[in-house]
């Protein structure tokens, strides 16, 4: 009887108490200018701030990786987080962007 409540220990541990690696909540590219504020959004959009470029850091806002899906328009943009797709850097890239890995 020991062995079986060993084993379910075990695997009470391995299938609840590993799963936090695994968290890689996700955004899309289409949605990355939604988190700029409303304000320096259409600043950034207008063409009125050449000089800058927004800085998006996905890890307080609860992303941590980004997908390639949608389009950006060619804006530059600074999006830091853990994970990017192969796509959404070449997209980040084409759009005169900067992909920062962050830990």
């Amino acid at each position: 009887m020991a062995s079986l409540v060993d084993s379910q220990d075990l695997n009470h541990f391995l299938v609840h108490k590993l799963q936090n690696q695994f968290w890689r909540p996700v955004i899309n590219l289409d949605k990355l200018w939604s988190l700029v504020p409303a304000e320096k959004r259409d600043e950034y959009l207008s063409g009125n701030k050449k000089d800058t470029a927004p800085v998006l850091d996905l890890l307080p806002l609860g992303y941590s990786k980004v997908l390639g899906k949608g389009r950006l328009p060619e804006v530059p943009l600074i999006v830091r987080a853990r994970f990017f797709s192969a796509e959404a850097e070449r997209k980040i890239k084409e759009a005169g962007g900067v992909v920062q890995l962050v830990a």
